[in-house]
């Protein structure tokens, strides 16, 4: 992680950081790195974010603009630690954090995509792990490889961990759902049972289905919670539009509560 100290972002892990165990927010969001209204949509982000000022906050589809945005927001110059400073490809994962980090992760994964595991050990214990794996139908088994390397990955950092991000497969796809750990929570479904959880919504998010060219409905982004914390609430976020055809991303994201052990 990187905090700014003196107008400049520098390395800020720090291995014996301790914390109490207390409630955490967290939100996911692929935020889309579609040109339609980037500029909007960005500013809608970061004002939803800074409004809502979760602890964690894990984002995918980050592009060098929204990661210079970012870096130059006060509010994340203020209180927020985070993950990188610069790009490595067109396209990334993201994490920023309020609460104090032991230590980062990065693990490349098998991937024609170039996906990676991002992860942060917080001070308080818990191992917050984000990820956008590989996309498209035809990806289904190296999407359950990538998830059985991350489980793995994930086990061997903590006791406690929460895996949050774009899984790009729904509760229905059995090949990527088999390779869930029988010790993992699928929150949506824990919290919310019965109810769909899109967070592709097609029908309700008209320029997911402009971009995409069909109304599909999926509950691709998920989180999935492993250990002695629990799930207090889960929800949606950017399910208002921005104008008749705009939203902040062709996903909604998502917030989790979670209370200390």
């Amino acid at each position: 992680m990187f905090a700014l100290v003196d107008g400049m972002w520098v390395p800020a892990d720090d291995p014996a950081a301790s914390a109490p165990a207390a409630p955490l927010r967290i939100a996911t969001w692929n935020v889309w790195f579609g040109e339609h209204g980037f500029r909007r949509r960005g500013r809608a982000l970061l004002d939803e974010l800074r409004r809502r000022a979760p602890d964690v906050i894990a984002l995918q589809e980050v592009t060098a603009p929204l990661l210079d945005a970012l870096l130059d927001e006060p509010w994340v110059r203020a209180r927020y630690r985070i993950s990188d400073v610069e790009m490595v490809q067109a396209y990334d994962v993201a994490l920023l954090s309020r609460v104090p980090v032991r230590r980062t992760i990065s693990r490349d994964l098998p991937s024609d995509m170039g996906r990676r595991l991002l992860a942060a050990e917080l001070a308080c214990g818990l191992v917050v792990g984000c990820v956008h794996l590989e996309s498209m139908r035809e990806y289904a088994r190296a999407r359950s490889a990538q998830l059985r390397i991350v489980q793995a990955e994930l086990r061997a950092l903590g006791r406690d961990t929460v895996l949050v991000g774009d899984m790009n497969f729904a509760p229905e796809d059995e090949l990527e759902t088999a390779a869930i750990d029988p010790e993992v929570t699928d929150v949506w479904a824990a919290l919310h049972p019965g109810e769909p959880g899109w967070s592709v919504d097609g029908v309700r998010n008209v320029m997911r289905a402009w971009v995409k060219g069909n109304p599909a409905q999926k509950r691709i982004d998920r989180v999935f919670l492993r250990g002695a914390r629990t799930a207090t609430s889960i929800e949606l976020l950017g399910t208002s539009p921005l104008d008749a055809d705009t939203f902040v991303s062709d996903h909604f994201g998502l917030e989790v509560a979670l209370a200390p052990p």
